[in-house]
């Protein structure tokens, strides 16, 4: 993995920033396809952009496995990594619900939904490429990735005295390659509905509860702690192997109880505005 494309050139930084400029550009597409004042609409989703980006970072920061108190400026350091998608989605969707009656509010929903899956999907190789959102480890998972030294991963468990420093770190299951495997297919699919126009929302509905089915199970898979738990089932077959057994829980965290939450309000819009024309 490179946490830096070049030295002093974080690489998810860069992803995070190709992902915006593609996520806007297909964004945009789908706007001027069903006729709607692109310009207009692209000013709306920069405000929106920015209410998502601070509500990712504030979600990291409750939730999160790193202090922020002994460094507090770090908290702006947004190009190191430390981004809840599911924090800056719910923050996107409350800005977009706030601007919702200056907006042809369901044709924005779609579009808004299919450049932010493409947005996502590059977010997701940067986790990979800096090392961060990482899988468990485990002894007969097929196709594990081994991280850098100066990846998040390979830094927390240095950190927390789990990895030696002339050990390498144990492969761990690529979980990022396999989120941006399951964006990559919901992108596709929504291809197919974002030409539909005569049931605006469906599009949105449907990136809802793929995504946030996929995501519930995915979750399992996730090695990076502190992902605040409900409560705890401790199985052997999703904990972590023995060097870097630090955390066993695997339900229910934060990320699955949004993620139910998601797929629950996808069905409802989905059968809803299956059956209604604004």
């Amino acid at each position: 993995m490179r946490p830096e494309l070049i030295p002093g050139l974080p690489s998810y930084g860069m992803m995070i920033l190709l992902g915006f400029v593609t996520g806007l550009l297909v964004f945009r597409r789908v706007l001027r396809h069903r006729g709607l004042d692109v310009e207009r609409h692209t000013d709306h989703v920069l405000w929106i952009f920015l209410a998502a980006l601070v509500g990712a970072r504030l979600f990291h920061i409750l939730f999160g496995p790193v202090g922020y108190l002994d460094r507090p400026w770090r908290v702006l350091a947004v190009w190191d990594g430390g981004l809840s998608f599911q924090g800056g989605l719910l923050a996107g969707a409350a800005a977009a619900f706030l601007l919702r009656r200056r907006l042809p509010f369901r044709h924005f929903l779609d579009a808004a939904s299919l450049g932010l899956v493409l947005g996502h999907l590059w977010g997701r190789l940067g986790c990979t490429m800096a090392g961060c959102c990482w899988g468990k480890s485990h002894a007969h998972w097929p196709g594990g990735i081994s991280l850098a030294e100066d990846s998040a991963a390979g830094l927390h468990y240095r950190a927390a005295g789990l990895w030696p420093t002339n050990d390498p770190l144990p492969p761990l299951i690529p979980v990022q390659l396999y989120e941006a495997a399951w964006l990559l297919v919901i992108f596709v699919v929504g291809i197919r509905l974002s030409r539909e126009t005569g049931r605006p929302g469906r599009l949105f509905a449907f990136y809802l509860a793929a995504y946030g089915l996929g995501r519930f199970f995915l979750e399992f898979l996730r090695g990076d702690p502190g992902r605040g738990h409900l409560f705890s089932v401790h199985a052997d077959f999703f904990a972590r192997s023995r060097e870097l057994a630090t955390e066993t829980t695997v339900l229910l965290s934060v990320p699955q109880i949004v993620s139910l939450a998601m797929l629950v309000v996808g069905v409802v819009l989905w059968r809803r505005w299956s059956r209604t024309v604004p």
